[in-house]
């Protein structure tokens, strides 16, 4: 599956953190525990939040 990126780019690394850990506990709740959250840098020095679900193979 490819990465879902957020809209939103932040200007400090700590407030995309926060997303991020936020977006992770949105799906812990909802009973999913295999989502990877990342915090990335654009080049002009923005940061922002990419999460994926692995895939499952049945």
């Amino acid at each position: 599956m490819s990465w879902v990126y957020e809209a939103r780019l932040y200007d400090s690394k700590s407030v995309a953190s926060y997303v991020a850990m936020c977006i992770r506990d949105d799906h812990l709740l909802g009973g999913s525990n295999d989502l990877k959250v990342q915090v990335y840098r654009t080049r002009r020095g923005n940061y922002g939040v990419r999460y994926r679900k692995p895939v499952v193979d049945m």
